[in-house]
C-alpha cells in the first residue's frame, strides 16, 4: 500500500511541475529522459551479450550481467510507474480513490 502512495506521490508531483510555467525544461522532463536511458542502456546491453563477441571467461561479461540485471530491475519499475504495474494495482488505486473521496466528502460535511 505504502508502495502505491508513493508511486502516486510521485505522479502528484510531476503533474504539478508541469504545470508550474517558469519551471525549466530540465525539471519538467528529467523523469522521462532518465526513464528512456535507462531502457536504451538496457536493450544496447542486451543486444552486446546476445550479438557481440564477448569472451565466456572474460569479467567483462560477468559485469555486464549484473549491470544488466540491475537495469532491468530498474526497467521493470519505471514500467511499474508509466503504465501500471497489474490490473490488480489498478483496481486498488481506483479503490483508494473511491476510500480518499469518501473522506473528503465527510470532511466537507462536517465544516
Amino acid at each position: 500500500m505504502d508502495d502505491q502512495l508513493d508511486t502516486q506521490s510521485a505522479r502528484n508531483r510531476e503533474v504539478e511541475i508541469n504545470k508550474i510555467e517558469k519551471a525549466s525544461w530540465l525539471s519538467k522532463n528529467v523523469g522521462p529522459v532518465l526513464a528512456i536511458v535507462t531502457v536504451s542502456l538496457t536493450f544496447i546491453l542486451f543486444y552486446m551479450i546476445l550479438f557481440k563477441d564477448i569472451s565466456e571467461t572474460s569479467k567483462q561479461k560477468d559485469i555486464l550481467i549484473y549491470i544488466l540485471g540491475v537495469l532491468s530491475a530498474i526497467v521493470t519499475q519505471i514500467f511499474s510507474y508509466y503504465f501500471g504495474s497489474s490490473a490488480g494495482s489498478k483496481d486498488k488505486m481506483q479503490i483508494l480513490k473511491n476510500t480518499m473521496n469518501g473522506q473528503e466528502n465527510a470532511n466537507k460535511n462536517k465544516g
